[in-house]
């Protein structure tokens, strides 16, 4: 049944039972603005449809559940050592304002509380309600954003291609004794005394022999397929799904099948116990298999990119500096072997849908392409992120701009005429779109280097089409380096695709010291990817499956967000509290 918190405050509680010095204390430490401002910001009705409103046992305060999860990942704990705190530690009875001696939650409530908020998107709604809450409260500012992201691990080992494929046959074994044991005693006996019996010995190899053992465990696993294909009730299990992806992803069958490895050699001994002329597998080359296949039957969604297996974090954060601290407004978990440049449109969509999209978002050049300065520019966003240069020999992993106390200029608006950068040029040099005025996104074409404007203009496709009159033309002192083309009547025209516009233009863009100048804030985000993963754990998650991951991510960035708004009060009430020795 459920039932609200009750805000009544009760004469048990700790502040009111400790000496005045002490007492004093507690309200100057972090748990006074926990208490005060974060509480009340918890909205405990997104949670009235999980319970029922009439029969049943009262549900636990969902004010003291989130919380309670908040102060988990602000300190990075484990559930054993939350319910230690909640019951003996003092600020955090006055933070959540409870009394000390009914101050106690089982570990299963903390879990049922998780999957309740991993359903119907409700941590989503609990870090969007506390977060625009802390910013209407304090004057953080959303306008203006930066984007990053972090690569992290689950709770997995980092397995060898030999591990992955002798850890995925004994994970399909064990659950086949335990959920079909008739099955598992129906296998010949070499397949549990390899993979169970003697668990590690065909992954425990050195270099030379795991390149024996491999097309003797990939052997394996195609008989193991075979044999349970037509089983309904095994090939149910998810352990065979997995023994089939794997097979599926890291081997192919050998066309002659002479009973070698196809290469000429021998397999390892004990194999198996098929004989001569059965169907012969092999591992494909490594080149061959992809980013996406699987590299661990533990948690089958995390995946291989240039930083390693896992997954990418993706955070966007406030960067405005006028404001007293900043928040972390979005996050999304990606595979690892997915482009930052597919995360820009989701995370402005994220941004957009929970009420905190920004007018301006810095990102680095990973995100940065016509395509993506387009589309954000259709959602009222002026993505900043550099262009890779596609002349140069070996573009940087991010944009590198020097220091200066010139503040930046403010964004323009999508339909605003922006005024065309123009770089020095000579007689011989041709122009760039650079010298053009564009609308924002790349839509409108506002004037000609010469400050014409276009007699008449389309949109076709994604092509824009902008043609100038042979009178406007006429004695152009730049009409033999102009990008336009001369048409036959003695007209210009300008064609070129939306995201070639936006490119070329942000090329230039970027060269410019203003841009550097205002850009030059997006590093920042950088410590905060490390003070997630140092300060509350992203970079040692003790969860498998991306939901779970994306949930874990989540409330440590709520986490962050709560412990600077805290440690930001602290610090006010600190600056004004005047000093006993002043008098």
């Amino acid at each position: 049944m459920f039932v609200p918190t009750d805000r009544q405050k009760s004469l048990l509680e700790c502040q009111f039972l400790l000496p005045p010095e002490k007492a004093t204390r507690l309200r100057e430490s972090w748990a006074a603005p926990f208490r005060e401002r974060l509480l009340p910001l918890i909205d405990e009705e997104a949670f009235r449809d999980a319970f029922s409103s009439t029969t049943g046992r009262p549900n636990k305060s969902i004010r003291l559940l989130v919380a309670l999860h908040l102060l988990k990942e602000w300190n990075d704990l484990t559930d054993e050592q939350v319910i230690d705190q909640l019951e003996y530690n003092l600020q955090w009875h006055y933070a959540l304002g409870i009394e000390s001696g009914p101050a106690h939650i089982c570990q299963k409530t903390l879990h049922n509380f998780r999957v309740l908020l991993d359903t119907n998107k409700r941590a989503q709604q609990v870090f969007t309600d506390v977060t625009i809450g802390l910013s209407k409260m304090d004057g953080v500012g959303l306008q203006r954003q930066r984007l990053d992201s972090t690569h992290v691990l689950s709770n997995i080992a980092v397995l060898t291609r030999l591990a992955l494929f002798v850890e995925t046959v004994a994970h399909f074994l064990k659950d086949l004794r335990k959920e079909v044991p008739v099955s598992y005693e129906s296998l010949a006996p070499g397949y549990g005394h390899r993979y169970l019996d003697r668990e590690g010995y065909f992954s425990d190899a050195k270099r030379g022999q795991a390149r024996r053992r491999l097309p003797v465990v990939a052997q394996d696993v195609y008989e193991l397929m075979v044999a349970f294909k037509d089983d309904d009730l095994v090939s149910s299990l998810p352990a065979f799904e997995l023994l089939k992806r794997l097979f599926e992803e890291q081997c192919e069958i050998i066309e002659d099948a002479d009973g070698g490895d196809g290469d000429g050699s021998t397999t390892d001994a004990g194999a198996g116990d098929a004989g001569q002329g059965r169907t012969r597998v092999k591992p494909r080359d490594p080149k061959s298999i992809p980013s996406s296949s699987l590299q661990s039957p533990h948690d089958p969604d995390v995946t291989y990119g240039h930083k390693g297996k896992g997954y990418e974090v993706q955070v966007s954060e406030t960067c405005g500096e006028e404001n007293p601290y900043q928040l972390i407004t979005g996050v999304a978990v990606n595979g690892a072997n997915e482009s930052d440049q597919n995360a820009v449109l989701p995370m402005l969509e994220q941004l957009d849908e929970s009420g905190m999209l920004p007018k301006e978002m810095l990102a680095d050049t990973g995100y940065g392409s016509g395509a993506n300065i387009v589309e954000s520019a259709e959602l009222g966003v002026d993505l900043v992120a550099p262009v890779p240069d596609p002349h140069a020999p070996s573009p940087a992993d991010h944009f590198v701009a020097p220091v200066s106390d010139e503040p930046p200029a403010e964004a323009p608006s999508s339909t605003q005429r922006t005024e065309p950068t123009k770089p020095p040029v000579d007689a011989s040099t041709p122009l760039g779109l650079e010298w053009f005025s564009f609308d924002k996104t790349c839509n409108l074409v506002f004037s000609c280097p010469m400050d014409k404007p276009a007699d008449d203009q389309r949109v076709t496709g994604a092509m824009v089409i902008a043609v100038f009159s042979a009178m406007t033309c006429a004695g152009c002192s730049l009409a033999a380096q102009c990008p336009t083309r001369l048409l036959s009547n003695g007209d210009r025209q300008l064609r070129r695709a939306r995201t070639t516009i936006a490119t070329e233009v942000r090329q230039a863009e970027q060269q410019s010291p203003s841009f550097k100048d205002g850009y030059k804030i997006r590093s920042g985000i950088e410590s905060t990817n490390q003070e997630l993963k140092g300060r509350h754990g992203l970079d040692d998650l003790r969860v498998r499956g991306k939901p779970r991951v994306a949930l874990a991510s989540l409330l440590k960035s709520l986490a962050v967000n709560v412990k600077r708004a805290a440690q930001w009060h602290v610090r006010q009430m600190a600056n004004s509290t005047p000093c006993a020795c002043a008098a």
